[in-house]
């Protein structure tokens, strides 16, 4: 009996591959989960990657951990280092494009020490969201801590400094002594040459700065010395380590208008300087001196009478004419000097001062007002710019040279006295005096004559036989001729004094001859003056000497 074979079909694939099928699943979903929790990725641009670990340095907020730098590469230019972080998923929104991140290690500054923590842990990256809503995945590393934070309320301001010494940021703003802010930036401007700072004040005081406020350096020592002695006030050791900015009103003034956050204001050296800083509303005129304007320097004061209504911005000014400057003229010898008229020096309200002076200006100039130079400190030699009213000064009006108005000027000070000397002095040379001495000895001896035959003819038998009336009025001619023979003789012995030869005649020609020579001395002295007012202090100014030349 033949038995059936049983074909049975087994399956294809071995159960024993639905280990790897689970495993394969199961790496999928933990590459999903991995990819679901990671974070963005950031690059941060840094000079140098001194103290930086990949795999170990962290990022953080308030010190919470952020994220982790996982790898370090120079840059494409080999002038820098790019490091790549990870940040966890759940701060995906602080990446703004505002905001800032600097390392975190051992630091000594006026608010203290920071970063010990560091010594042992090392170093870590701080993370300060900015307020920007837009996001960003390229950042750079900054030198100095951001020291202002989001959450600190207070105002912003701009500082323009020219010529007061450079500060470090976070440098303390002082408002009578009390620290009120700091530096925030501080970056050179080298267009401009000038150093620009950004400064944050605390609330509520921002409030203090107003519109008329002025700034200016504090070193954080002040020395005064006076008839009681010596006596030196410091402030804060920060304060003398570091200097400040001190910011206040000036004296006798009411607060303005509040800055709104943004506003400009200029930083002085000094306090004194502040105060002559701070008129922003003027005009620019060019005065043309017929005279030397040596000794006359850029910030000189211009004056009225004692009070200052401007200040000297170029001396001589900087105008160009026709390719030329406007100081080398071949039809007029005038160097111009360019000042401004600052009107808050005025009046307080500068745009009434403004209106004021234009209005008035071409009145004052009908009635004689010129500018003169006059010596201000013979000590340095400076002189200054002096408007005063000149009734008999020659008539003039304002003029125009390029883009300014010229102010009419008159001579004064030293040159005025040198041409008044000179013009005494010439008048002198030109008196002949020995014509007009000969010319009286003349006449005097003519007098002498008539008195002789008038003498005589009274003598005569027949006029003495004239009637008595007639007589009469002859002997009241005679009594009259003997007085006039006796005037006569005292006014011949007078001129007998002034004839050649005589005491008088001599020491009348010596005055002379010492007063001409006295001339030929003092012009050359007052041309030097004139050029160098401080010449009686120091030595005149020479040339060098010529060097002889090699063969």
């Amino acid at each position: 009996m033949t038995e059936t074979a049983n074909v049975t079909n087994k399956p294809k694939i071995s159960a024993i591959w639905i280990i790897p099928l689970i495993a394969l699943l199961v790496g999928i979903w933990m590459l999903y989960q991995y990819q679901a929790n990671v974070g963005p990725t950031i690059y941060i641009k840094m000079p140098h990657a001194e103290g930086i670990i990949a795999g170990k340095t962290e990022i953080k907020v308030r010190s919470v951990k952020i994220g982790q730098i996982d790898a370090i590469r120079l840059s494409d230019s080999q002038d820098s280092v790019i490091a790549r972080a990870q940040i966890d998923r759940n701060y995906n929104e602080l990446l703004t494009e505002d905001a800032k991140i600097w390392v975190v290690k051992p630091r000594i500054d006026e608010t203290g020490i920071s970063g010990m923590s560091t010594l042992l842990s090392g170093v870590y990256l701080e993370f300060s969201p900015g307020e920007s809503k837009k996001l960003k995945e390229r950042f750079v590393l900054q030198d100095e801590p951001a020291l202002i934070g989001k959450d600190v309320k207070g105002g912003r301001f701009q500082l323009l400094s020219y010529n007061a010494e450079v500060l470090e940021v976070s440098t303390g703003i002082f408002f009578k002594n009390y620290k009120i802010g700091q530096i925030e930036t501080a970056t050179f401007d080298w267009k401009n040459q000038a150093m620009k700072y950004g400064i944050f004040i605390n609330e509520p005081y921002q409030n203090l700065i107003t519109l008329n406020s002025i700034f200016w350096v504090n070193a954080g020592i002040e020395i005064d010395l006076s008839a009681d002695g010596i006596n030196i006030s410091t402030g804060s050791l920060s304060k003398l380590l570091k200097g400040g900015i001190s910011v206040g009103l000036p004296d006798q003034q009411a607060p303005g208008d509040i800055a709104q956050n943004g506003h400009n204001f200029s930083l002085s050296q000094s306090y004194k300087e502040a105060l002559e800083e701070r008129f922003y509303d003027f005009d620019y005129y060019i005065i043309d001196f017929e005279q030397s304007i040596r000794g006359l320097r850029p910030g000189a004061p211009v004056e009225y009478r004692g009070t200052r209504i401007g200040t000297v911005v170029e001396a001589p000014a900087n105008v160009i004419i026709d390719g030329k400057p406007a100081h080398f003229k071949n039809h007029n010898t005038a160097v111009p000097v360019l000042i401004k008229i600052e009107y808050g020096r005025l009046y307080h309200d500068s745009a009434a001062a403004r209106e004021f002076w234009q209005s008035s200006l071409t009145g004052w100039i009908k009635s004689g007002m010129r500018a003169s130079l006059k010596p201000g400190n013979l000590l340095t030699g400076a002189v200054y710019v002096d408007f005063d009213i000149y009734p008999d000064a020659p008539k003039a009006h304002l003029a125009k040279l390029a883009k300014y108005d010229v102010f009419p000027s008159i001579s004064s000070g030293i040159t005025v006295l040198a041409d008044q000397v000179s013009d005494v002095l010439n008048k002198v040379n030109s008196l002949k005096i020995e014509d007009s001495l000969a010319q009286m000895q003349a006449t005097f001896s003519d007098y002498q004559a008539l008195a002789n035959e008038m003498r005589a003819l009274l003598s005569q038998k027949e006029t003495q036989n004239l009637p008595g009336d007639f007589n009469r009025n002859f002997d009241k001619m005679t009594k009259s001729m003997e007085q006039f023979e006796v005037t006569m003789r005292q006014f011949d012995k007078t001129m007998a004094s002034y004839q050649a030869g005589s005491e008088f005649h001599h020491q009348l020609q010596q005055t002379l001859l010492e007063f001409k020579r006295l001339s030929e001395e003092i012009q050359p002295l007052t041309r030097g003056l004139n050029e160098q007012p401080n010449m009686f202090i120091f030595d005149k100014s020479l040339p060098a000497d010529p060097q002889p030349r090699k063969q």
